[in-house]
């Protein structure tokens, strides 16, 4: 017993020495990504990376899907956006699958951020803060890769412009 007694308070010690060593040396690792990869997926900042990410799929122009892009104003509030596809099927159950031809999903982004994938023709967007947001729809595949012709992607297009106070304004 007497020689537990002896060793406790450098127990107390150690565990107050190893909780300052654990504050001095905390800053250093303060600036370190939580997950290797988040860094390496951060929201794409041009077309030309989203590319570099995404591989293509070139298809022939003649069997190449089509697409067309709708942007209305929601009643309640945000946006809807409706897509019309030709020779493309949605597929979300074969997403990360196979490619299979003009099978797939489609990407919604705003401005450089992807926000969405669609598994379907419709996606309703949340309010968005005041100012002009191009929205872009790209196509892939079911491995993920955009679908292109002669190295262009197939997407489409529009600008919505958000008014500074509660006025949603639509620009094409």
């Amino acid at each position: 017993m007497r020689d537990f007694s002896l060793r406790f308070p450098y127990l107390i010690y150690l565990s107050i020495g190893s909780m300052l060593l654990g504050v001095l040396i905390a800053p250093a690792f303060r600036d370190l990504p939580q997950d290797p990869m988040a860094e390496a997926t951060k929201p794409m900042r041009n077309a030309q990376m989203a590319s570099a990410v995404h591989k293509m799929r070139d298809v022939p122009a003649e069997t190449a899907p089509a697409l067309t892009m709708t942007v209305t104003e929601d009643p309640m509030s945000g946006w809807n956006v409706s897509l019309v596809t030709e020779d493309f099927t949605f597929a979300p159950t074969q997403a990360g699958g196979l490619p299979i031809p003009n099978t797939g999903h489609a990407h919604l982004y705003v401005g450089d951020q992807k926000i969405a994938r669609m598994y379907g023709p419709h996606y309703h967007i949340p309010d968005l803060p005041p100012g002009k947001h191009e929205l872009i729809v790209t196509l892939s595949s079911n491995d993920h890769a955009y679908y292109a012709v002669n190295g262009t992607r197939i997407e489409a297009r529009a600008v919505i412009m958000r008014a500074e106070c509660c006025d949603l304004i639509r620009l094409d």
